[in-house]
Parts: C-alpha cells; sequence; structure tokens
C-alpha cells in the first residue's frame, strides 16, 4: 500500500476515533462554555458587537455558530447540537492538521516516517482530547502548523506567493488563538536567517517575501484590532508583549450585594484555589514545561523524539536523503520551537501559572522527531534480531497495535465520568424548572444542559443574588465539602435562604464529585446573615 493510501487510512481511523469519543461526551469542557455561550450570540447579535463583547478570539465561536444549522437539522435543536457542532468544528481540525504535519515529516525525512509521525499524534492521549473537546486550540495548532509548513515551502522555493499563504494561515489562526502569532514571526526570523546566510543582508532588504508575509497578517491582526478596540484582550499575550494588563471596563451600572451581604466579609471567587504551587522564576518554568512535555508525549514517545533528534543523519541516510535535506523545514521548526519555549518561560514566570494546553504546539513538532526515533529503533531491532521479512514485519504490526489499542482504550475510557452528575441535575432542571425561574450554576454544565443559557454561573453571583426571581442553585459537591474561605461562604449562603432538593452523588477515586441542587428562598432582607 503506497504511503497516501496508508495516510487516507489514518485520517479514516482518526475520524471514527473521533466521531466515538464525541459519542461518548457528557458535557462540553468548563472553558468551552464560554465559546459556545459567543457561538450563540453570532447567530442573534451583530458580528461586531460580539467581537467586542467577549475576551475570547472570534473564529472558533464564529464557526460553531456557521456549523449548528447543520447539527440541529440532524439531531434537533438544544445543547447536543451546539456542543457536537463545536466539537465537530475541533475534531476536522485535528483531521486537518495532519496534512501539513506529514507535509514538515515527510519534507525532513520520506514518508514512512512521516506516517509513523502523524499516527503518534492520533494516538497521544493530551492532543486527542484537547482536539475534539469544546476548545479552540485544535483550530490554533492547525492554523500554526499550516503556517510552519507553507513557511518553510516558501523559504525553500523563495517564493513571496507561499510566503503570502503563510501569512494569510497565521494571521487566520491568530483569530483563534493569540499564540499562533509566533508561528508567521518565526517563519520570518527563519526566512531572514536564510536569506543573511545566503546571500548577504541586502537580499533581506529586497527580499518580496517577507512585505508579503507580513502583509498578510496585518491584514488578518489589524482587521481584528480594528473591530475589537484592541490587538487582544487575553491575558497572556499582554504579558508577553509588555502591553501590560487591559483597560478596567466601567459598568454603566454598579453590581453591590444586597444590603446585609455587603458587610459580611463572604469569599465570591468564582473558582476554588489550585492546590497547584504557583510557578516560580523562568528556570522553574522550564523544568515545568520539560516535565509536561514529557508526560503528553507518554514518556515512550518522548524518548523516541530525543532518539530521533541525536539520530537524524542516520535516519536520513536510511531514507535515501542527504544530510541537508529539510533545511528549511528544520530551520522553522527550531526558530519556532525556541520563540515559543521562551514566551511560556516570560508568560509563566509573569503571571504563575501555565496549562498542559501550552505544550500542545512543542508536542506537534516533537512527533516528527518521534516518528524518526521509532522508526530507526525498529528498523535496528529488526537487522540485530535478524528476523525473517514477513515474521519481522508481523511483529511490528503486532506492537503497533497493541500500543494503539492501549492508547485508544485510555482516551475512550468513560469520558468527563466526573461530570455526570452535572449532565444529571441538567436533565432535572430542564423538567422541573419553570420558564421565569432563574438558575444559579457554578460550574455551569447543568445550566447547559437544562438549555438555559440566560441564568448566572458563579463570576456573577452578586446579580444573581440580587435577582428576586433566582430560584435555583446548582452547586458540586466538592465545592461544598472543600476547606477554604470560598467554601464556607458558599455554604452558609446556602444554609441561609435555600433548602437542599436533589443530590447527584458521583464518586470518582473515593471522592464524592456529583452535583446538588439547592431550591433558592430568596429572604425579604438578608440583614442579620453571618457566615
Amino acid at each position: 500500500m503506497s504511503h497516501r493510501r496508508w495516510f487516507i487510512a489514518i485520517l479514516i481511523f482518526s475520524a471514527v476515533f473521533n466521531a466515538a469519543a464525541i459519542l461518548r461526551t457528557l458535557v462540553p469542557a468548563q472553558d468551552g462554555l464560554k465559546f459556545l455561550a459567543a457561538a450563540r450570540r453570532f447567530q442573534s447579535d451583530p458580528w461586531v458587537d460580539v467581537v467586542r463583547g467577549t475576551d475570547q478570539h472570534p473564529l472558533y465561536p464564529a464557526l460553531i455558530a456557521a456549523v449548528e444549522p447543520l447539527t440541529a437539522a440532524i439531531l434537533g435543536p438544544g445543547p447536543d447540537a451546539w456542543r457536537i457542532a463545536a466539537q465537530g468544528v475541533s475534531a476536522t481540525a485535528s483531521l486537518l492538521l495532519l496534512l501539513p504535519l506529514f507535509a514538515l515529516a515527510r519534507a525532513v525525512f520520506d514518508g514512512r516516517v512521516a506516517l509513523i509521525a502523524v499516527f503518534v499524534y492520533v494516538l497521544l492521549p493530551v492532543p486527542g482530547e484537547v482536539g475534539r473537546d469544546t476548545l479552540s486550540n485544535a483550530l490554533g495548532l492547525l492554523g500554526m502548523t499550516t503556517t510552519l509548513q507553507l513557511g518553510a515551502s516558501a523559504i525553500r522555493r523563495d517564493s513571496w506567493r507561499l510566503a503570502l499563504a503563510a501569512g494569510l494561515a497565521g494571521g487566520v489562526a491568530y483569530l483563534a488563538r493569540p499564540e499562533a502569532i509566533l508561528a508567521p514571526m518565526s517563519v520570518g526570523l527563519a526566512f531572514i536567517a536564510q536569506l543573511a546566510k545566503g546571500r548577504g543582508l541586502r537580499a533581506v532588504a529586497t527580499a518580496p517575501a517577507l512585505p508579503a508575509l507580513g502583509l498578510a497578517v496585518l491584514v488578518c491582526v489589524g482587521s481584528y484590532a480594528l473591530a475589537k478596540g484592541q490587538v487582544s484582550e487575553k491575558l497572556a499575550l499582554r504579558h508577553a508583549a509588555s502591553l501590560g494588563s487591559q483597560a478596567i471596563a466601567h459598568r454603566s451600572s454598579p453590581q453591590p450585594l444586597p444590603p446585609g451581604l455587603d458587610r459580611a466579609g463572604l469569599d465570591l471567587s468564582p473558582k476554588e484555589e489550585s492546590d497547584e504551587r504557583a510557578i516560580g522564576g523562568p528556570l522553574d518554568v522550564l523544568k515545568w514545561v520539560v516535565r509536561r512535555w514529557w508526560d503528553e508525549m507518554c514518556w515512550g514517545f518522548a524518548i523516541m523524539t530525543i532518539w530521533g533528534l541525536a539520530r537524524r543523519r542516520a535516519v536520513q541516510d536510511v531514507c535515501g536523503r542527504q544530510t541537508d535535506a529539510g533545511g528549511p523545514e528544520r530551520l522553522v521548526l527550531s526558530v519556532f520551537v525556541a520563540a515559543y519555549v521562551l514566551v511560556l518561560m516570560r508568560h509563566g514566570s509573569s503571571l504563575g501559572y501555565l496549562s498542559s494546553r501550552h505544550i500542545l504546539p512543542l508536542v506537534v513538532a516533537s512527533t516528527i522527531w518521534a516518528g524518526a526515533g521509532a522508526f530507526i529503533c525498529v528498523r535496528g531491532l529488526g537487522i540485530k534480531l535478524a528476523a525473517p521479512p514477513r515474521a519481522y514485519r508481523a511483529a511490528v504490526a503486532v506492537a503497533s497495535a497493541f500500543i494503539a489499542v492501549l492508547l485508544v482504550g485510555y482516551q475512550l475510557r468513560t469520558g468527563h465520568e466526573s461530570r455526570r452528575g452535572h449532565w444529571e441535575a441538567g436533565r432535572w432542571l430542564l423538567a422541573n424548572a419553570g420558564t421565569g425561574e432563574q438558575v444559579l450554576d457554578t460550574r455551569g454544565w447543568a445550566r447547559f444542559v437544562a438549555d438555559r443559557p440566560k441564568g448566572y454561573d458563579y463570576w456573577h453571583v452578586r446579580q444573581a443574588l440580587s435577582d428576586r426571581s433566582l430560584a435555583y442553585v446548582v452547586v458540586g459537591r466538592d465545592e461544598l465539602e472543600a476547606k477554604s474561605p470560598r467554601a464556607e461562604s458558599l455554604n452558609a449562603l446556602l444554609a441561609f435562604a435555600a433548602t437542599p432538593v436533589r443530590d447527584f452523588p458521583v464518586v470518582v477515586e473515593g471522592r464524592d464529585v456529583g452535583a446538588r441542587i439547592y431550591r433558592m428562598n430568596q429572604p425579604i432582607s438578608w440583614e442579620g446573615f453571618t457566615p
């Protein structure tokens, strides 16, 4: 079977795999609820107002809004149609990402290594789970990888048209994820380094590719900034670019607590404080990045990545490639990885926080070298064992199938089981809550399942406590049992003005992470309340 047919087989496998995982999903990612809320607004409000009214970059929710009518026509309107539309956009982006990833790996090595690289990426749990959830990461990764691949081709052919395409891909990716801007920047730096090395600095000043790359990026980013009124509202980007925090929004009406609560000293933090220690200086961030990268590469593939880097020339010899093969691709990837790690170090040391999703661009680049390491390792093992070709191929197929079944089974385990209680609470609200009764949901999942976009989350708890139509409160059992000022305040509020209605227990690893519904009995006055 040719490399193209194997690649199509991997695409089909990945599509079926993603579809099965989507069908097992109960509720969206909590961060994804923001994208879904923005997507709903794209169908009803002027798009400029939506862009200005959300702190998320707009491409992903806009695509969800465009796809939702199709899923609603098949499934019927409702929360499942929105969730599957969002997951479908992410899963499609994850599939399309395999195209530029394959092209990059094939340019450096050959089609065999490229096939292994894309198969490794499909099997990795964290990219797989994030890539089909209601998050914009898959779309951003697609744009970044496409930008790097087109940029490397532009350097190889000295083509301003390919540079223009790379800039457009990077600019569009920025509309999904702010960190995507690093991809066209890395292509530009690599282009400058290549031109300066080959033809001198004068060639840099006269090369048409660089202005084409920059102009394409500027059109996309400038259009967004013109609509938004600022380059980005994302705190991570503003810190990385030394823009500082965004201007404080002055609200047209105050949002005080009701009398009696305003002097109670309540902790109304939107989320429980994390148990993880804040990341310290740049060196601590670098250690954290390496450890997280090691985990997301499932250890074994991390070792293969290191081995692939160390044995690059040997792999290229086996592939029949010259040692300078894939030079533009290696240059672009090296510049991007270096720039991305530096930005992570600055971001992590400034904010004291990084997410596992921040490591995904490094994982994408690493799979190329993981494929090379696995290829040379398996080949060397076959030579040392002197196994007959048929037996050798059968052994490789069995081992690959075993690894695939292991990682696929891990990803298809009962997804988001800890959220089942909130899903059941949402179904109860759908059947029992009245049309005019408002819901305060600390996590947002139950309100989403109940198809109540006009309720309250815990970011707006002050408004909820001031609303006389507030009828139900949905809270996680683990939130109530936490040993924290926030949990004490939440328990005191509910004990004073609410009655438990239903429990939906879910035990995971010995902890009850289910949900509880309270009926809110709004007092005439909160005077006399003590936490």
